[in-house]
């Protein structure tokens, strides 16, 4: 948890993100917002911190290992 000027520190199904054309969601890791990601930004320390995933009642892929956490990448 990381105190924040909007008070948020993870993001679930009724988080009303923005979605892309193919239904996806870019979700922003940041310190700071960038300029209209706002509504997917989650707010991160300005220095090291882990990232963590956690599934309620999980569906079959993730209780049987099938399901892949999509990666991380650095945005350009």
């Amino acid at each position: 948890m990381v105190n924040n000027p909007i008070n948020r520190s993870s993001f679930d199904d009724r988080s009303n993100l923005a979605k892309n054309a193919d239904g996806s969601i870019d979700v922003y890791l940041q310190h700071e917002a960038s300029t209209g990601h706002e509504q997917n930004w989650l707010p991160t320390p300005s220095g090291k911190f882990k990232l963590m995933l956690r599934a309620y009642l999980p569906g079959a892929a993730i209780l049987n290992g099938t399901y892949r956490v999509p990666p991380v990448v650095e945005a350009q």
